[in-house]
């Protein structure tokens, strides 16, 4: 009986690029050595077999998408930061008509919605920042406009300044219960090796939370979801 000819295992497509870019990372001397193979290998293994880049990135997309994602009910965060932001440009317009254009107030309220507006609404951590800057200058605002409003108007404002309070509210229960937890929970386990490699490999960086810390440390590497 005829053996049948062995197959050759190879490496080839999205692998053999990231393992292309993973030799090009190592030092010169380190190219040469036994030891650079032998990282190289290891790679290729954990990649084709184990949690893989795929993976990796696959997990990073989602949970950078469920930021946007909406919930069984039709709301996610990025509607609400609209929502707010609506009531917010209400509110900036009211407080024009009281203060004028020039006041200071307003027009730091202004520039604030103007940054949210021009901001990436799937970014995040670029969402924390104009909403914190938003709810503060609305925040200032309304409590100018209020010394000088009249009796219908401050009942405007008071109408308007509790939306957008009740939309910051939601937001802040939504981040911390949800988008938040799936990161940070993701965030463990891609700091270990190595997952913190291959997740650079594959183009599998920070996922930014919606939260005040800085999260420029390179250790913090990709957030998403830990289901495979």
């Amino acid at each position: 009986m005829q053996l049948q000819q062995q197959e050759t295992f190879a490496i080839t497509g999205p692998q053999l690029e990231v393992l292309g870019r993973a030799e090009s990372k190592l030092p010169a001397p380190a190219r040469k050595k036994p030891a650079a193979a032998l990282f190289l290998a290891a790679l290729a293994l954990v990649s084709v077999f184990g949690i893989g880049g795929l993976k990796l990135r696959g997990r990073y997309d989602r949970v950078c998408a469920a930021f946007s994602a909406s919930d069984e009910y039709g709301n996610s965060l990025v509607q609400d930061l609209a929502a707010q932001a609506d009531a917010a440009a209400s509110l900036i317009r009211l407080g024009e008509r009281i203060l004028g254009a020039e006041d200071a107030d307003v027009s730091y309220a202004a520039q604030a919605l103007e940054a949210y507006n021009q901001s990436d609404k799937l970014n995040a951590t670029e969402q924390y920042r104009c909403n914190a800057q938003l709810t503060s200058a609305v925040g200032d605002l309304y409590l100018a406009a209020g010394r000088q409003a009249d009796a219908d108007t401050r009942a405007q404002l008071d109408a308007l300044y509790a939306e957008v309070t009740s939309r910051q509210a939601i937001i802040e229960r939504e981040a911390a219960n949800g988008y938040n937890p799936r990161a940070q929970a993701y965030n463990e386990t891609a700091r270990s090796f190595p997952a913190n490699v291959i997740g650079a490999l594959w183009g599998a960086g920070q996922a930014p939370l919606f939260d005040p810390v800085d999260r420029g440390d390179a250790s913090a590497y990709v957030s998403a979801e830990l289901a495979p």
